[in-house]
């Protein structure tokens, strides 16, 4: 399974970022001049990619609904569309279109994480979804790249809409991939032999339900409760702190590291890059390590405090070596994002339920990049404190409430294991949502 699916999830993920993120480039490329920006559009471009992205996050039931190799090649095939025309627009209505647009196909990916829960068992899960996640930052580490190298071609078409052509176009490959190697479960794995397909369904199994029955159906029941689950809503906030740094950060960083001062926009296309590398190195050690310990929140409570200790470097210090340094330390927020995926997959057992938390996580969180793509307006230049303020709070409050979650789960874990100590077996049960021998990962 990790030599099959997760490449192909991976780089498909790598691409969807990519193809969202790219506006950051194209601003330092002149799109802004070449279609007219004025004020804060360049902003509301931003916001008008993650309002399409909220609106359509109840598409993750897709699924677990429709066969996942259709409805995968089906999605990328749109967003990579939508990408492309990127380089056809004129002016900042049609882009904005396309921006809302993009942000609704690629909502449907972003279900990704649940998918990957029904074929991984919950103490496996964690360093998995970190490796999807790692292609959000090499995505932005390799478009900081292209977009350096991209100014430098000399052509009729202006830099930026060859950034899109070749950002976007690739995209479309990965349809294809998809609709060949992504199985609709365990049990339709086509590279699996009937003894590995047993095997897999048996472990997955294990502390939660894989619904083997009604494979591409959906239990509704298990839907609503986990769209009503008190732990849907708090991860959602979290989450949410997370996204506001999360989401600005591939549409800024270049522009902060050109306001440092000393560095062109050619170069600071290209030192973006270096952060986001760092960044994926330790995603993956952290997620390999709370897979081993099966924690998480400790690990997302840290990693906020530390990404904030960034952004306070950005906000108070003039000095280019610290704020550089800075950058470094605010990107690590991804590790925050990678472990909340999996954490919010690990609270809830059964596959139904997961997919109507993550629904409520999903369209919670990413209310944040609507605030987040708006709080380092031009008019902040050079420093963009007030940005890096809001963003250092937000990494805060992501500290705190993940470390009071992990907490709560931590005591639901020892009245769970007392009643099953005093025999309350039928209590016990209740309390982990109907699946005997279920805990949380705390």
């Amino acid at each position: 399974m990790d030599w099959k699916l997760m490449p192909a999830v991976w780089f498909i993920y790598m691409f969807s970022v990519l193809d969202r993120s790219n506006l950051g480039n194209a601003h330092q490329a002149g799109i802004d001049e070449g279609i007219g920006l004025v004020r804060n559009q360049y902003n509301i471009l931003g916001t008008m990619f993650y309002l399409g992205y909220i609106t359509s996050m109840w598409t993750v039931i897709g699924w677990k609904v429709f066969p996942a190799h259709i409805f995968a090649a089906c999605i990328i095939c749109a967003w990579a569309t939508m990408s492309s025309l990127q380089a056809t627009v004129s002016n900042f209505g049609g882009l904005a279109a396309i921006r809302f647009f993009l942000g609704s196909f690629e909502a449907m990916y972003a279900g990704v994480p649940v998918y990957l829960s029904f074929f991984y068992p919950r103490e496996k899960l964690g360093f998995r979804q970190g490796i999807f996640i790692t292609g959000a930052a090499i995505a932005n580490a390799y478009g900081s790249a292209l977009g350096y190298a991209i100014l430098h071609i000399r052509s009729y078409l202006a830099p930026w809409r060859i950034l899109f052509l070749i950002e976007g176009l690739p995209s479309m490959m990965m349809a294809i991939i998809a609709f060949h190697v992504f199985p609709d479960s365990i049990r339709t794995a086509k590279f699996l032999t009937d003894r590995e397909k047993e095997i897999g369904a048996s472990y997955v199994n294990h502390g939660q339900v894989a619904e083997m029955e009604h494979e591409k159906g959906i239990s509704f029941a298990d839907w609503k409760e986990g769209l009503k689950d008190w732990r849907s809503f708090v991860t959602g906030v979290i989450f949410f702190g997370c996204n506001v740094s999360f989401a600005s950060l591939p549409l800024f960083v270049p522009s902060i590291i050109a306001e440092i001062g000393i560095f062109s926009s050619l170069q600071s296309n290209g030192l973006s890059a270096p952060p986001y590398l760092f960044a994926f190195m330790v995603i993956l050690a952290i997620n390999f390590i709370a897979d081993r310990l099966r924690i998480r929140g400790p690990f997302v409570s840290v990693f906020g405090m530390i990404a904030a200790v960034g952004f306070m470097l950005l906000a108070i210090t003039r000095n280019p070596i610290a704020r550089y340094v800075g950058v470094y330390l605010a990107i690590l927020i991804y590790v925050s994002v990678s472990l909340m995926m999996s954490w919010v997959s690990n609270m809830h057992s059964t596959e139904s339920k997961r997919s109507g938390g993550w629904t409520v996580f999903q369209m919670l969180g990413q209310c944040g990049p609507l605030l987040g793509t708006n709080v380092f307006p031009s008019s902040q230049k050079p420093y963009f404190t007030k940005g890096s303020w809001i963003s250092t709070g937000c990494c805060l409050l992501v500290a705190v409430v993940s470390a009071g979650l992990s907490y709560s789960l931590w005591r639901e874990n020892k009245k769970l294991d007392r009643s099953l100590k005093e025999g309350k077996e039928g209590e016990a049960e209740a309390l982990s949502r109907g699946q005997k021998g279920f805990r949380y990962i705390i």
